[in-house]
């Protein structure tokens, strides 16, 4: 959800969440990043519900998220291994755990040999 907060502040320099509003913010943020990058998610009655919002009034705030994020709802890799990192330099007691590189493993499509670049980042210990 930091993730959508910070793309509205970016995209609308007005844009503020405020005792009064932020419960209809987290229920919208919450259903449509379920909607989004989930296979299973809830209904919009329950998130409603959820929400201490109607059932409407959810389906509008919905609507004009998405509007405002330009439909763009899901992150790149990058940005969430970013989210990530920040967290964990934040939370004491955790460190990104140093990973030794691996060979890239190759692919063959059409009978040709291509290489496959590999994402390795690091965990957290606990």
């Amino acid at each position: 959800m930091v993730f959508y907060v910070d793309k509205l502040c970016t995209m609308y320099p007005a844009f503020t969440i405020s005792s009064l509003t932020v419960h209809r913010f987290l229920i919208t943020a919450a259903t449509v990043a379920a909607k989004g990058l989930s296979d299973s998610f809830w209904t919009n009655s329950l998130y409603a519900k959820v929400g201490g919002v109607s059932l409407r009034e959810l389906a509008l705030l919905e609507l004009e998220f998405l509007r405002k994020l330009d439909w763009r709802i899901v992150p790149k890799p990058e940005t969430l291994v970013d989210y990530y990192k920040g967290l964990v330099e934040r939370g004491e007691g955790y460190t990104m755990e140093k990973q030794e590189s691996a060979p890239a493993p190759a692919s063959v499509v059409n009978g040709q040999v291509n290489d496959v670049a590999i994402d390795t980042q690091g965990s957290v210990d606990s």
